[in-house]
C-alpha cells in the first residue's frame, strides 16, 4: 500500500505515515504567531526594538520574512 505521497514503509510493510491533522494544525498555528509577531514588531518604535534586543536593522530583516519562515 502506498501513501498520499506515493512512498511505501517496507520494514513495516504498509504506508508511511504522513502528516497528521495535529502536524497541520501546530503549522498553521507557528505561522499565525510569526504573524502575529512580525506586525507587532512593525507597529513598535526603535527604543521599543532596543529593549528587545534588536537594532534596526534586525528588526526591519525581521520583519521583511514571509509568515513561513522562521
Amino acid at each position: 500500500m502506498t501513501s498520499m505521497s506515493g512512498t511505501h514503509d517496507k520494514r513495516r510493510g504498509g504506508a508511511t505515515a504522513g502528516p497528521t491533522v495535529l502536524s497541520w494544525l501546530a503549522r498553521l498555528n507557528g505561522w499565525r504567531e510569526r504573524r502575529a509577531l512580525r506586525r507587532a514588531l512593525a507597529r513598535m518604535d526603535a527604543h521599543l526594538w532596543a529593549d528587545l534586543g534588536f537594532d534596526e536593522a534586525a528588526a526591519r530583516e525581521e520583519m521583511d520574512k514571509p509568515f513561513w519562515k522562521g
